[in-house]
């Protein structure tokens, strides 16, 4: 075995039936993850995190070869609640025998593919983790949880999801699913031939450039036969990731954020939409290049066709492969396609293993309400506690389900369940001040002099 490589293995930790832990997690994706990294090291707090696949998992269906994080490696698992921890990714690179080497290659940003063999690596490296093990069911027992999983039960007082989102698929494209029509989350996993089709990709934002870079670059022998580009959106638009927009990326403006009337927060999430839904700039450079070459060197002009300020209205299957029609705000036109990628986002979903107890959740157009420390409002007040990640973009701004801000929201949540102040979580001083409450003293003393 190459001794670069991490192998895709389980962690260690098993729970023994009916045994009682201070906190469960359902799911270990990105989020459980840096919350068990950060209650390992918490000596006398029992944790445990359950999830239903084998091994690790990372938005596999999505792993091209040249994706890369949208964000800061020091946005990593730990680092930005726990600058010591023996978790971080350079850590990681450290241990493996690549640090320098990772240095050298001056990588604009790092691979999802090497995140990925981070968090492996952060995984093997925990004791409470349990792989391949479902949680099937969630039921109250006075103050504790009961959960019963592929292995047997276990109880907590405390409960933590992290299940992950599901992929959002447009209602008219709902009926066609299978091998001509998936998400883009399942490409990779699924690997549908492309060669001599024609392949239509839905959706304006970062998986979808992704999928149209790797078909333009795709040799002419196994190119698509064709190949649209549809958008909603008025263009083809780049991530804003400029340094005052990446101030709504840190700690004080999601408590800034939360403290906004609900009104004032849905209009903010649609001002700042493309600050987590655009293209990486260098990416949107390299697919107009890959387009001026196909067009005007290799003379292949009626290969791709880019169509923005348009929506899929209805999908179906036809004799000859599918039929698309396309709206957009001078009429609708008519499309054919032997394959449809739905690069279409992803959205929140309750795991099933707790949809008994939806209806005893304070919510609001479907979402938990959730508080400050992100643990559920309920309906009754005599419930356990039950905490929340990645579910709080409606409550904590665009950031919530990036990785930006993962190890501070689990801080949060581990602050909250060891019943102290563990970890700092506060909310220091930016360059922009969102609210009368985020100034600091020493700004309001400034102030205070220029006035008297």
């Amino acid at each position: 075995m190459n001794t670069y490589e991490i192998p895709s293995v389980g962690a260690k930790g098993v729970s023994r039936h009916g045994e009682r832990f201070d906190v469960i997690g359902l799911g270990i994706g990105p989020a459980n993850l840096s919350l068990a990294a950060l209650l390992e090291p918490c000596k006398g707090f029992k944790s445990m995190f359950f999830e239903r696949r084998a091994d690790f998992r990372w938005h596999e269906g999505m792993m091209h070869v040249n994706s890369s994080l949208t964000t800061s490696f020091l946005k990593d698992l730990v680092t930005p609640a726990d600058p010591c921890s023996p978790y971080s990714f350079i850590a990681f690179l450290k241990k493996t025998e690549r640090f320098y080497s990772f240095l050298n290659a001056r990588f604009p940003t790092v691979r999802r593919k090497e995140f990925e063999q981070y968090m492996v690596w952060v995984c093997r490296s925990l004791h409470n983790l349990t792989f391949d093990s479902e949680v099937l069911r969630v039921s109250r027992d006075g103050n504790e949880w009961v959960i019963n999983h592929a292995k047997g039960t276990a109880r907590t007082a405390n409960l933590v999801v992290g299940a992950g989102q599901r992929p959002f698929i447009p209602k008219c494209a709902q009926a066609c699913l299978g091998p001509a029509v998936m998400h883009s989350s399942q490409f990779v996993v699924n690997t549908p031939q492309v060669s001599g089709k024609r392949v239509v990709v839905i959706g304006g934002g970062q998986s979808g450039a992704e999928l149209m870079q790797m078909m333009l670059n795709l040799p002419e022998a196994s190119a698509p036969a064709s190949l649209v580009w549809i958008s909603r959106r008025s263009n083809f638009l780049p991530m804003d990731d400029s340094p005052f927009v990446n101030e709504w990326f840190v700690p004080g403006y999601s408590d800034h954020f939360f403290g906004l009337p609900a009104e004032q927060r849905q209009g903010a999430l649609a001002q700042q939409h493309m600050a987590s839904d655009g293209v990486v700039q260098a990416l949107l450079e390299s697919i107009y290049r890959r387009l001026y070459e196909v067009t005007y060197i290799e003379g292949r002009n009626q290969f791709c066709r880019l169509l923005p300020g348009s929506t899929l209205e209805s999908l179906r299957a036809v004799d000859d492969g599918l039929a698309l029609r396309i709206g957009n705000a001078t009429g609708t036109r008519n499309l054919g396609a032997d394959l449809v990628l739905l690069a279409t986002g992803s959205e929140f979903q309750m795991p099933a293993a707790l949809q008994p107890l939806r209806f005893e959740m304070a919510t609001k157009n479907g979402l938990p309400e959730l508080s400050a420390d992100y643990s559920v409002k309920w309906s009754r007040a005599d419930h356990p506690r039950l905490f929340f990640q990645n579910a709080a973009r409606h409550l904590r701004g665009i950031a919530d389900p990036n990785l930006s801000l993962a190890a501070w929201r689990s801080a949060k949540i581990a602050n909250a369940l060891l019943g102290k102040p563990h970890y700092d979580v506060g909310t220091p001083p930016g360059l922009v001040e969102w609210g009368a409450e985020a100034a600091p003293p020493t700004f309001l003393m400034q102030d205070q002099q220029l006035t008297e």
